[in-house]
């Protein structure tokens, strides 16, 4: 369990740096257009999706790696 967190931290902190520059950077015009919005949720699941799928296919469940 410890890998996948490891597997998911980079994608934590770009999430976080999104955000930042979302809230500090953008004008609000930009992040309620509705693009921006659709781009916001890909973009936040890709973060998460992405590092589960290359655990996943590093660590395949029922192979032990003791």
């Amino acid at each position: 369990m410890t890998k996948l967190i490891a597997y998911l931290l980079p994608g934590v902190l770009l999430m976080v740096a999104f955000t930042a520059v979302k809230n500090f950077v953008l004008s609000p015009d930009v992040t309620f257009s509705t693009w921006f919005v659709y781009f916001s949720v890909a973009f936040y699941l890709l973060c998460v999706i992405i590092p589960c799928v290359i655990y996943y296919l590093r660590t395949p469940p029922g192979i032990s790696h003791k």
